[in-house]
Parts: C-alpha cells; sequence; structure tokens
C-alpha cells in the first residue's frame, strides 16, 4: 500500500505540471471558441481542404525522414569512419534553425520547384536528425551476436534486418515518425514562407484566425482538428509500434565495424543526401555572412530597430537552455520511468498532446491565462520539449530485459538505485539525445517566444526573425550573422554531447 501511495505521489508532480502549464491554458483559450457556433466550420469544403492538405503534406514529409533517415542511423550508429562525431553534430543543426532561415535557403529553389516539393524538402531538412538520432540510438546498442547467429544460420543480410533488426528497431522507427509526423501538422513558418500564398494549414488558418481577425471561433475548430489528429496518431503509434520481437536492449555497444564494400550503396545514399539537402541550403545561408554584419550585433540595428542587442539576446536564450531541457529532462525522464512499470500504456497520452498544439496557439493561451514574465517562456519549452523527451526515453526503457531490474532487485536494489546504477546507464545513449534536443528545442523556439518575450526578455530567434523582417542592408547583414551564430551554439551543443558519448565509450 505504501509503495503504490508513493507512485501515486510521482504520477501528480508531471501530472500537475501539465494539467497547469498546459491543459489550464488550452481549455481557457478553446473557451473562447465554444462559446460561438463554431460546429458549422466542420463542413465548410474549405476546412477539409486544409485539413487534408495539412495530414498529406506531414504523412510525406515522415515517410520520406524515414526513407533517408533509416540508412543515416546505420551508417552513424552502426559504423566506424572518420570524422564521424563532426557529421553526427552537423546533421542536427537544420532541426533547431529558424523556419524563416530555412525558407531564405531555400527560396533559390522555390521557384523552379513545384509547392509541394519544396515544402517537403524542407520539412526533410528540419527533420532528418530525429529519424537518425531515435533510430540511430536504439540500433546502436543493439546486440551484434544475435545477428552473427542469424547469418550463421543462413540467413542473409536483408533477411537478419527484417527478421531482427527491424522488429527490434520497430519502437524507436514509429516514435521517430510520430515526433516528424506532428511537428509537420504543427508546421507554420515553412507553409507560409514558402507556400507562397498558395496553400493553407492547420497551423497558418490558426495563426491568421487570432492575429489578423480575433476569430476565436475558427481558430478553436482548426484547434480541435489539430488534437482530434494528434489523439489519432498517437493511438496508431501504440497499435503498431509497443510490439517487440524480444531482442532486448544491451549496455552500449563499442563493437561498431568498418564499412564493407557491399555496404557502399548505403553511404553513398547517405552521402549524397548530407551534401545535398543539408549542407547545400546552410552554405547558402554563410555565404552571406559579412564580418561586419558580426560586429553589428551589439547594436540596435538600423534606426535602433531592436529593443536588445543580438548579444543580450543570446544571453537570454543561453539562460533558457539550462531551465527548459533541465526542467523538461527531470519530468520526461520520471514519466518515462512510471511508464515503463505500468501495463496502461494509455497514460502516455496527457503528456504526448503538447507536442501535436502549435507553439503560436499555446502562446496565446498563456497570454490569456498567466502573466507574463522572464520564467514564462522557458516554461513554455519545457511544455514543448517535454513530449519529445518522453517519445526518447520510454522506448529506450521498454526495450531493456527484465532481468536486469529483476537481478537489482534480489540483490536489495531499491527503484532510485535501479534506475540510477542499471537504467540510466543502459538508456545513456537515449539520455544524451533527448538532453541535446530538449536543449535544441528551446534554443530554436520561435512561435510561443514572439508572443511571450518582451522588451529586453527577446530570445535569439525572435531577434532574428524582427531583423529580417524589416528593410535595410545593415539589418539583413546582422540577422545573417545572428543565423550564423546560432548554428555555431547548435553545432557546439551537438558536438558536445557526440565528444562525451565518445570519451565514456573509451573506458
Amino acid at each position: 500500500m505504501g509503495r503504490n501511495l508513493q507512485k501515486l505521489a510521482l504520477w501528480a508532480v508531471p501530472l500537475a505540471f501539465v494539467a497547469v502549464l498546459f491543459y489550464w491554458a488550452m481549455v481557457k483559450l478553446l473557451g473562447l471558441g465554444l462559446q460561438q457556433n463554431w460546429l458549422a466550420l466542420f463542413s465548410d469544403a474549405h476546412f477539409h481542404r486544409v485539413v487534408w492538405f495539412t495530414i498529406g503534406q506531414a504523412a510525406l514529409s515522415a515517410l520520406l525522414c524515414l526513407v533517408f533517415g533509416i540508412p543515416g542511423a546505420f551508417v552513424l550508429y552502426r559504423k566506424k569512419f572518420f570524422g564521424q562525431s563532426f557529421v553526427k553534430a552537423f546533421i542536427a543543426v537544420p532541426f533547431v534553425l529558424p523556419t524563416i532561415v530555412v525558407a531564405i535557403a531555400l527560396q533559390s529553389f522555390a521557384s523552379a520547384l513545384p509547392t509541394m516539393l519544396v515544402i517537403l524538402v524542407a520539412h526533410l531538412f528540419l527533420n532528418y536528425s530525429i529519424v537518425v538520432r531515435t533510430v540511430g540510438g536504439v540500433w546502436q546498442n543493439l546486440d551484434e551476436e544475435i545477428e552473427y547467429a542469424a547469418s550463421i544460420d543462413g540467413a542473409n543480410q536483408w533477411q537478419t534486418f527484417w527478421r531482427i533488426t527491424f522488429p527490434a528497431l520497430r519502437p524507436a522507427i514509429v516514435s521517430a515518425s510520430v515526433l516528424v509526423f506532428l511537428y509537420c501538422v504543427t508546421s507554420f513558418g515553412i507553409i507560409l514562407l514558402l507556400g507562397g500564398g498558395n496553400v493553407s494549414s492547420i497551423e497558418t488558418e490558426i495563426y491568421f484566425s487570432l492575429t489578423q481577425f480575433l476569430d476565436f471561433k475558427t481558430a478553436s475548430a482548426f484547434a480541435l482538428a489539430q488534437t482530434f489528429i494528434t489523439v489519432s496518431v498517437f493511438a496508431l503509434s501504440k497499435i503498431f509500434g509497443t510490439a517487440n520481437a524480444g531482442l532486448e536492449q544491451v549496455s552500449e555497444s563499442d563493437s561498431n565495424s568498418r564499412i564493407k564494400v557491399r555496404e557502399w550503396p548505403v553511404v553513398v545514399i547517405t552521402v549524397l543526401f548530407v551534401v545535398a539537402v543539408l549542407v547545400m541550403p546552410i552554405v547558402q545561408v554563410l555565404s552571406k555572412f559579412s564580418w561586419q554584419g558580426f560586429l553589428d550585433l551589439s547594436g540596435m540595428g538600423s534606426r535602433e530597430l531592436l529593443n536588445i542587442s543580438v548579444w543580450q539576446a543570446t544571453g537570454n536564450s543561453l539562460r533558457n537552455i539550462f531551465l527548459a531541457p533541465g526542467l523538461a529532462m527531470l519530468l520526461g525522464c520520471l514519466v518515462s520511468w512510471l511508464l515503463s512499470r505500468t501495463r496502461w500504456s494509455w497514460l502516455e497520452l496527457p503528456f504526448l498532446l503538447p507536442m501535436g498544439v502549435s507553439s503560436v496557439v499555446l502562446g496565446f493561451g498563456y497570454l490569456i491565462t498567466f502573466r507574463a514574465g522572464w520564467l514564462t517562456v522557458p516554461l513554455v519549452q519545457a511544455v514543448l520539449a517535454l513530449p519529445l523527451v518522453v517519445r526518447i526515453i520510454h522506448p529506450a526503457l521498454v526495450s531493456l530485459a527484465s532481468e536486469y531490474r529483476e537481478e537489482a532487485q534480489l540483490a536489495g536494489a531499491g527503484s532510485w538505485q535501479i534506475w540510477r546504477l542499471v537504467e540510466a546507464p543502459l538508456v545513456a545513449n537515449a539520455l544524451r539525445t533527448a538532453a541535446v534536443y530538449a536543449a535544441l528545442v528551446s534554443l530554436g523556439e520561435f512561435g510561443a517566444a514572439s508572443l511571450l518575450s518582451f522588451g529586453d526578455q527577446a530570445t535569439l530567434p525572435v531577434v532574428l526573425y524582427q531583423l529580417i523582417s524589416r528593410p535595410g542592408a545593415q539589418n539583413y547583414s546582422m540577422a545573417m550573422a545572428a543565423c550564423a551564430l546560432l548554428m555555431i551554439a547548435v553545432f557546439v551543443i551537438s558536438m558536445t554531447s557526440a565528444l562525451v558519448q565518445k570519451r565514456r565509450r573509451s573506458f
């Protein structure tokens, strides 16, 4: 009885967090729209077109990320080659870039390609690393001895992959697919800037309904559609993603092999993709960098456009990086640990729903619910990062062999000791990946920050947008320098994670 009460107390902490900082704000926002006759919108033809376009482009984007991301996970996490750590850190850079920067990088291709294709390429550019790092983090820990035994029994490489490796990776693949799909469902800047006004998504409809027309009825209808899509996707992921073939994770493997001749086609595909889709757009942005723009970052821009300098905004972003990811990791680890010890998988849903709600909508909810202050932005960023942390850590914990916990319990270890001494070391890759992405979400988040960071509390992406959206050569030059600064910060975070992992393996 005492143990059950202890678990209930532990559940109460994260539930209270999301109840106050997410559901309260959303209910209050939706309540403004539900006071009107919003049900009629569900039969509107324009509403149907927007919803189906949103679902279609998100599904295609997720499929493309899987097609290119799974080979990338194999090359980067199962093989050894020179510069591996550098490439792992580099592919995380696009994920955090403000969408307006991505749009600028891809504008040269926008006129030559169909609108839908440009949007898909932009989403592939942004979300490729989610699949690579989520799937690769699990793939790296799979026991190679089982694959070797299958080859001895006469199975070829493809048979080994489909019958042994793929079932073990399926939870991670489904998790990555869900993450990419939901990020693309809530995509705003890409659709707005690269769509050229020819297409509309749920996100853009919500934004214009709120900011231009104060139409809470329409915004509420689209927000409810977003929520329905989110719940449906999570339900499908539970049906198809939780089954496991019985291949359990072991401790971090240091047996990654050199690239074999028969594996070179996968390597070539990965290299061509990274160069064409990731490197070239970043080079396009960096080519616009100038030292004068970098020196001007201490100023306020042309005609004193900014309230604070770029360096001050960078300080605000760095402060948020410590607060938001720390809170998201603390609560995310607790939720993942509790979920791994219950059969009620639906308990994951309350913590994952924030992933399917746009940061713009959540920002408006905070504006009408809470008093804005310096702590508001890191709190909303923690809410946005929490689902990401849970979706990365929980599958890793579920994949662990139960024998490890049972042996520790027989030895007299308590729950905290089992987590600290047994589980955490075995899922260290997943913990590290979750921490990195939580930090990147905080650093690059723009939608909510643009609404909640006032005056001297503006973050780096907000200042970057202010510079790009105003005319003037000095503002544009400063924006490109700020973008380069953001890229460097992302690369340092990712590279530090990779070096820590490499150093940990050397002992």
